[in-house]
């Protein structure tokens, strides 16, 4: 028993200030108060030298691969320093990226939690987000009181209160769902009550592509459940919300259903021809086109096709491409849209490959932990990487650089830096 309780203490989150500081490191992100972020960031990187020791914390964390490809990441941008022509644009750059250092070293520098851990962490972490969403409804509220609008209650206009962009809120959201529906800690009232919750959030939350993945989730989920006997209870928290979802799109017009609309064959045939007017009606796919189609002749002009450009110098040559084709200034500042796009041309075919290997070493960790949760969860990083440039942001920095681990790292002894595993820290069923 002894032995026991010594080995339940080498976990980093068993200590209780260090879990509720990473209960305040999530809310500080969703909240977007970056500064304050920061600084509980540096704390929990200190916490884990001290609990571990500086010396064999470090030595850990280098030895794990899953650390080492997120440093990788964060020396593409470092190394950019070296040959850019805007300097401090460069280092505001590497600036941010230091999350994908911090978050995965306080990870990987040590056991991080056992099994009790995590399924405390992850039903938290969806009680937060409940905390966070409602109060996005309430200032919504206020917002139609005064102004009349349903608009309000849609897309970024529900989380400008927390200055939050509406497709990673939505991330955040998603990632809530899989903990809910694949480990159950709730009671079975409270946990219908959240996956119908956060459902109607990502309706209202409008990103096409994430409530695509919302449906094959539930699917995925709903097939499993098939195979055995299915309680009332769990038919009714998995089925509830895609009837609930697929009522309120079907009779409602809403700004989602709007922009569905512009997913029409017609518009997408639009936008890949991207005739000569084009500038004067730009819709989603349309300018995430032209924006890929730049960084090519980009990267063709400046002739960087295996270096690449830097990160002090992409946005302003992509500025200078919107200018040129006599765009409103209205989109300057805009990036490409894709990170994929943006690796390549800040680092070129050498810095694509290297976040193209990296990616593969955290699908890796998601087939080691084996379960759907860890799965989904880097499926859902991979399809933002394709629409937004997700690592410009904090809010995705922050999704990227923990929970594929937290989702791997459940049961990937690798990831938990040699540690064993015994039996009470295996996956539950449920998530098999």
């Amino acid at each position: 028993m002894h032995q026991n309780t010594s080995a339940d203490h080498s976990f980093f989150l068993k200590k209780k200030p260090y879990y509720y500081l990473t209960l305040s490191v999530i809310a500080t992100t969703l909240f977007s108060w970056f500064n304050l972020n920061s600084c509980l960031i540096i704390l929990l990187v200190i916490g884990r030298l001290v609990d571990s020791g500086p010396r064999m914390a470090i030595k850990t964390a280098f030895s794990n691969k899953y650390f080492l490809a997120f440093l990788s990441i964060f020396l593409l941008e470092f190394i950019g320093l070296f040959y850019t022509h805007h300097l401090f644009t460069g280092w505001k750059h590497v600036e941010s990226k230091a999350t994908l250092v911090a978050i995965p070293f306080i990870l990987c520098a040590g056991p991080f939690a056992d099994h009790a851990g995590y399924r405390r962490l992850k039903f938290d972490y969806c009680l937060l987000l409940a905390a966070i969403s409602v109060y996005c409804l309430v200032m919504a509220c206020i917002e139609f009181h005064w102004q009349k609008d349903t608009s309000v209650f849609f897309y970024h206009s529900l989380t400008s209160c927390i200055s939050a962009n509406a497709v990673f809120f939505s991330a955040y959201v998603i990632i809530a769902i899989l903990f809910l529906l694949y480990s159950p800690d709730a009671p079975g009232w409270v946990r219908v009550g959240l996956i119908i919750f956060f459902t109607g959030m990502m309706i209202l939350l409008s990103s096409r592509l994430l409530v695509l993945l919302l449906i094959v989730i539930f699917i995925t989920r709903l097939a499993s459940e098939f195979r055995r006997r299915m309680k009332v209870s769990q038919l009714a928290g998995i089925g509830l919300p895609i009837i609930i979802g697929v009522c309120l799109l079907a009779f409602t017009d809403n700004p989602f259903s709007r922009r569905c609309r512009d997913l029409h064959p017609a518009i997408l045939v639009q936008a890949i021809s991207t005739p000569e007017n084009i500038h004067s009606r730009f819709d989603g796919l349309s300018l995430r086109w032209l924006m890929w189609r730049y960084a090519f002749d980009i990267l063709q002009e400046q002739k960087a096709w295996v270096f690449g450009v830097s990160a002090g110098d992409s946005q302003d040559l992509l500025d200078q491409k919107y200018m040129d084709a006599g765009m409103s200034q209205g989109y300057l500042g805009y990036n490409f849209h894709n990170e994929y796009i943006e690796v390549l041309v800040r680092s070129g075919f050498l810095g694509a490959g290297v976040f193209l290997l990296c990616i593969v070493w955290l699908i890796g960790a998601a087939r080691l932990a084996a379960t759907p949760t860890a799965a989904f969860t880097i499926a859902l990083v991979l399809l933002l990487f394709t629409t937004e440039s997700a690592l410009e942001m904090q809010h995705t920095l922050f999704l990227f650089a923990f929970f594929p681990l937290l989702t791997g790292a459940l049961n990937n002894a690798d990831l938990r830096s040699g540690s064993s595993l015994t039996a009470s820290q295996q996956r539950p069923s449920s998530d098999r």
